[in-house]
């Protein structure tokens, strides 16, 4: 449970951009915080270097990692394929009612006075409520710690510029229309094209760099 704690407090620092990339973490101020051991504080860093958050240097420091181009896209693919499989298992099990939760969803994600903020968050939203219905916990946990880390290094003025946020949400329709129809085939194909399409996106924003 500290372990757990300290793990979500730490990583919503860095979310945060508490500290700036490459900086060192003081591992001492965040005990003396959270007021607990060493241990559960050092298991929680390993994790979040784990998942590319940090940097660990043994006998040097704790360090806010620069995300490198090739994890980066390793993740995207990772999760693209996480994704599609969440998706094509949530069509036989998602109820009306959810079904219901995503179209009221997506009637919000209309709004073109939404800031691009504001989208992503939505955006994020969408996508969990599709892993929630599919029930397959372990996949939905992994798949959500991926889409954290791409939130973190990711820039939503360039992920959901005006024409791609407009691609993005007429994706999301036909996406929310398979899954209405119990169409597992063509969610999963939809899911897959509108996932794999943010590489591109990710590209451009390393290029812009």
């Amino acid at each position: 449970m500290k372990k757990e704690k300290a793990y979500a407090y730490i990583k919503r620092l860095i979310m945060d951009g508490k500290w700036d990339v490459e900086e060192p973490i003081n591992v001492n101020e965040i005990t003396e915080h959270l007021q607990m051991s060493r241990t559960p504080i050092h298991k929680a860093l390993t994790q979040l270097q784990q998942e590319g958050f940090l940097t660990i240097i043994p006998q040097v420091g704790v360090f806010v990692k620069k995300p490198k181009k090739s994890e980066v896209m390793e993740r995207i693919l990772v999760c693209s394929n996480l994704d599609v499989l969440l998706a094509e298992q949530a069509v036989p099990r998602i109820s009306e009612e959810t079904i219901h939760d995503l179209e009221e969803l997506l009637i919000k994600m209309d709004c073109s006075e939404l800031s691009t903020q504001d989208y992503s968050i939505l955006n994020i939203e969408f996508h969990s409520v599709i892993y929630a219905a599919s029930e397959l916990t372990y996949t939905m946990e992994l798949t959500r710690q991926i889409w954290d880390y791409l939130q973190y290094i990711g820039n939503p003025d360039i992920l959901f510029s005006s024409e791609k946020r407009k691609r993005s949400q007429r994706e999301h329709w036909m996406i929310y229309q398979a899954i209405k129809d119990r169409d597992s085939h063509l969610a999963k194909i939809l899911m897959e094209k509108h996932v794999r399409r943010i590489s591109e996106s990710v590209e451009e924003s390393f290029r812009s760099e």
